[in-house]
């Protein structure tokens, strides 16, 4: 029996999430040069003989299953195309039964690997093992398994930041957020000071708490705009993208307060509390920053007077109510909340260690 000479060539590409095409990474295109360029040397041997291709694409844990394999799909049909318009070569190997092509989805990662990684899960790789033959009888080999995960170094990703650990390392960092901190910029607009707290209590439950506390007057423009007011709303958010509450969400604020409220002479202060449904959507904008927006309707109830500023008393300009025994009640239902918040987020790492690795 002889014996042959076996080796392989694999080369790598990577993609921005969502995407599939190979020149939005630089550097793709000088390893799909240099794969080429080895691959037409040796293949200009008389011992060259391909004994299988292997081509597996792999995406980062954002978005459904099905998206991310009929990405994986694109991706691995992008760098066969690409090495077929470089390689008459490359172009009869993958046509060959040899060829095999897999396409591998990591959603079952997304709650222990750390955002850090998924630049290097968004990839193609191409490996072929090829033989020296020496004599008519070549030993076979097999092609690498596709249950194996196929992610090159990370200093081989150009242009993108390092990954420290790797998915799978024997240490791993997850970061979790556990706080929000926000303001609404359509209040902040009116110069109606307001900020948000919300606390994660479970995967896509949490908890909120808003202070409204606008607190001005003019007596000289016969102007007030005085509020303190507090709400709790706990929230519900129904995706489950790799970024956690930053989806569509639902919940019920409660909420009350006491006004005091003048544009002209005539003004009303009094005491409100309300219970609305709420409805929003948040979506991530860069690292630690998301924007928020929500809308709430529902019950209202407020009990206030009336008063009239008076100008000339012996006490100056004051507010004189206009029946101070008589209080005014309005149920109603109404609007209560606009929102268009700037949210950052407060995070904790957390340094896990694996075994049987």
């Amino acid at each position: 029996m002889a014996q042959a000479d076996s080796d392989s060539l694999s080369v790598t590409v990577y993609y921005p999430c969502g995407s599939s095409s190979i020149s939005s990474i630089a550097g793709n295109e000088a390893s799909l040069k240099l794969f080429v360029h080895q691959l037409d040397s040796v293949g200009q041997s008389p011992f060259f003989k391909p004994l299988s291709l292997f081509i597996a694409s792999s995406t980062s844990p954002e978005g459904s299953a099905g998206i991310n394999q009929a990405l994986s799909r694109r991706r691995n049909q992008s760098v066969a195309d690409a090495l077929n318009r470089r390689s008459e070569l490359f172009r009869t190997i993958s046509a060959s039964p040899e060829c095999t092509v897999h396409e591998r989805t990591t959603g079952h990662l997304l709650e222990s690997t750390a955002q850090s990684a998924y630049p290097a899960m968004r990839h193609s790789k191409v490996t072929l093992l090829f033989s020296m033959e020496r004599e008519d009888t070549v030993a076979a080999l097999e092609a690498p398994s596709a249950d194996v995960a196929v992610i090159a170094p990370a200093d081989s990703l150009p242009e993108e930041p390092p990954v420290q650990p790797q998915p799978g390392s024997p240490h791993e960092a997850v970061s979790h957020p556990v706080a929000f901190i926000k303001t609404n910029l359509l209040l902040d607009c009116l110069t109606f000071v307001g900020a948000s707290v919300e606390v994660p209590l479970a995967r896509r439950l949490s908890a909120e708490a808003t202070l409204v506390y606008p607190w001005w007057s003019s007596m000289a423009r016969h102007r007030t705009v005085q509020l303190r007011y507090i709400s709790v709303t706990p929230r519900y958010y129904f995706g489950k993208s790799a970024r956690p509450y930053t989806s569509f969400f639902a919940g019920l604020t409660v909420g009350s307060g006491t006004y005091d409220l003048q544009w002209t002479r005539r003004g009303v202060q009094g005491t409100v509390w309300n219970v609305s449904p709420t409805f929003g959507f948040s979506h991530h904008l860069g690292k630690g920053w998301k924007m928020e927006y929500s809308a709430s309707v529902g019950y209202v109830q407020t009990k206030y007077t009336k008063y009239t500023q008076m100008a000339d008393t012996p006490y100056g300009e004051i507010k004189v109510k206009d029946y101070p025994w008589v209080s005014h009640v309005l149920k109603t239902v109404l609007p209560t909340s606009l929102g268009v918040s700037l949210v950052y987020t407060f995070s904790r790492t957390k340094h896990t260690h694996r075994h049987g690795q």
